[in-house]
C-alpha cells in the first residue's frame, strides 16, 4: 500500500517537473529567439543602409520586450523551484527504496513516509498539487 502510494506520488511529482521545465525552456527560447531577431534586424539595417526614426526605435523595443522576459523569468524562479522538486522526488525515492527492503511498515518506515509527504506538500503550491496528483489522496 504505501509502496504504491509513495510511486504515485513520485511519479506525479515527475510530472510536475517535467510540466515546470517544459514553461521555463519556453520562455528562454522566447528570450533567445527575441534576440537572435534584433541582431537579425540590426544587420539588415546596417546592410541596406536602412534609416529613419521608427527604423531605430525598432531594436529599443526589442531589447524592451527581451528584458521584460527575463524579469518575468528571474521572478517566476524556476530553478529554486525545480531544485525543491528534484530534493522531494529524492525523498520520495529513498523513501520508496526503504519501503521495498522492508517486510513490514516500522515506525522508522512509517515516520519516513511522513517527512516524505510534508516535503511533498511544501513542495507545490495547492492548485499545481492537484492538477498533477488529480485523486491521489
Amino acid at each position: 500500500m504505501i509502496i504504491n502510494d509513495l510511486r504515485s506520488r513520485r511519479d506525479a511529482q515527475s510530472l510536475a517537473h517535467k510540466n515546470l521545465k517544459i514553461e521555463s525552456d519556453n520562455w528562454n527560447k522566447c528570450v533567445i529567439v527575441t534576440y537572435l531577431m534584433t541582431g537579425m534586424f540590426e544587420s539588415i539595417k546596417l546592410r541596406i543602409d536602412w534609416n529613419s526614426n521608427v527604423v531605430d526605435l525598432v531594436p529599443i523595443a526589442l531589447s524592451s520586450i527581451i528584458a521584460c522576459i527575463s524579469a518575468l523569468i528571474k521572478f517566476k524562479n524556476f530553478p529554486s523551484q525545480m531544485e525543491i522538486l528534484l530534493q522531494s522526488q529524492s525523498l520520495l525515492t529513498h523513501t520508496l527504496t526503504n519501503a521495498r527492503n522492508e517486510d513490514d511498515i516500522t515506525p522508522s518506515l512509517l515516520k519516513e513516509y511522513h517527512e516524505s509527504l510534508e516535503k511533498l506538500e511544501v513542495s507545490l503550491y495547492p492548485d499545481i498539487r492537484k492538477k498533477n496528483f488529480g485523486s491521489i489522496p
